[in-house]
């Protein structure tokens, strides 16, 4: 397990942690470095970065269109881990936890994966399309442990009794709580449904949970952390202010002055 994610999570300030979700090398590298820095500046306690891939299943239009816009411009998994070895020379405190599709790790392939993104200074990884029965699943998680590196587990509100136990036994860093069913950006979380889930999920484990998915608004991710969350993952609404802002010459500016507006809320 992260011992950075361990720390993040154990200090009390603030109460509940930010987790800004960004495409790596979106809308270019230097571009996407530097917004990064500024979200980190502006109260993000983890930064998620994607893998850019053209199997983009569980995102919506907003984020699928920035990974094609990577993808278009040439845009690796190799670049992404520079990427990521940048911000972390740039911040040795803040969490980063790389996101993507599994296609993409076996192609690396997963030895070398876990062992580029440890050098590279990432604390976890996260797979969206990989079930811990899948093989390749479980190579990636005794690769990540034999490293001490989280594997960041998604569970949604579909997810029977037994699976979630499953599921936490091998959870490490903090357990994903999804929202909504479907794909990112496109439905609302609902405040009770969020907070019974909790419940749910808080009977089987201490381990911090973070919600995601359906949270657009600062008022939102206030609504959805007074629900007993220990974190906030937002993706779309950044993503999507990139998109809406992308010829502005202070964009890193702009859109870190955008992320105060919710990490305020959640001191």
């Amino acid at each position: 397990m992260s011992k950075r994610l361990k720390k993040i999570f154990e200090s009390k300030v603030p109460k509940t942690k930010l987790i800004a979700y960004f495409v790596g090398c979106y809308p270019n590298y230097k571009t996407s470095l530097e917004i990064i820095k500024k979200a980190i500046d502006n109260g993000v306690s983890v930064v998620e970065v994607g893998y850019v891939t053209s199997e983009a299943s569980s995102e919506g239009p907003i984020i699928k269109e920035a990974h094609d816009h990577v993808l278009a411009n040439g845009g690796t998994l190799n670049e992404t881990i520079k990427l990521v070895k940048e911000i972390r020379s740039y911040n040795n405190d803040v969490g980063i936890l790389l996101m993507g599709y599994i296609a993409n790790l076996y192609k690396y392939p997963i030895n070398k994966f876990v062992k580029d993104i440890r050098d590279a200074g990432a604390d976890a990884c996260l797979v969206v399309d990989a079930p811990h029965e899948l093989k390749e699943e479980n190579q990636l998680r005794e690769q990540l442990d034999k490293h001490n590196l989280s594997l960041i587990k998604l569970v949604a509100p579909t997810t029977d009794d037994k699976r979630l136990r499953d599921i936490i036994n091998i959870s490490s860093g903090f357990i994903y709580q999804v929202n909504v069913a479907g794909v990112t950006g496109v439905k609302d979380a609902k405040n009770e449904d969020v907070r019974n889930f909790i419940k749910r999920i808080r009977k089987l484990t201490d381990i911090p949970i973070c919600s995601g998915f359906g949270i657009k608004t600062p008022k939102d991710a206030k609504n959805i952390a007074n629900s007993g969350a220990n974190g906030i993952v937002i993706g779309s609404a950044f993503v999507k202010y990139i998109q809406e802002n992308m010829k502005a010459t202070n964009l890193p500016q702009k859109l870190g002055t955008y992320i105060s507006s919710y990490s305020r809320i959640l001191k």
